[in-house]
């Protein structure tokens, strides 16, 4: 008779890393330095080897424009003082 402990799963517990940006945070976007963003939801670690994914509103006209980004394609955008 083989009994298992319920506690170990036998895989090792990794640590999510905390996100880099913030809900509302605004961001500008690398390789295309003129659009400015700003962050409306935080997906998760759905990105290869767990990146984090971001949701991003594109502020255009008539309509604004919603993209998902991973952070290393994201630089932050200082707050105007």
């Amino acid at each position: 008779m083989v009994t298992l402990d319920k506690g170990a799963s036998g895989m090792a517990a990794k640590k999510k890393p905390p996100p880099t940006f913030n809900l509302g945070d605004r961001v500008k976007i690398r390789f295309h330095p003129d659009l400015r963003a700003r962050i409306v939801e935080l997906r998760g670690p759905l990105g290869p080897g767990g990146a984090q994914v971001y949701r991003v509103r594109i502020s255009r006209k008539p309509k604004p424009s919603y993209i998902e980004l991973t952070a290393d394609l994201m630089e932050a955008i200082p707050p105007a003082e």
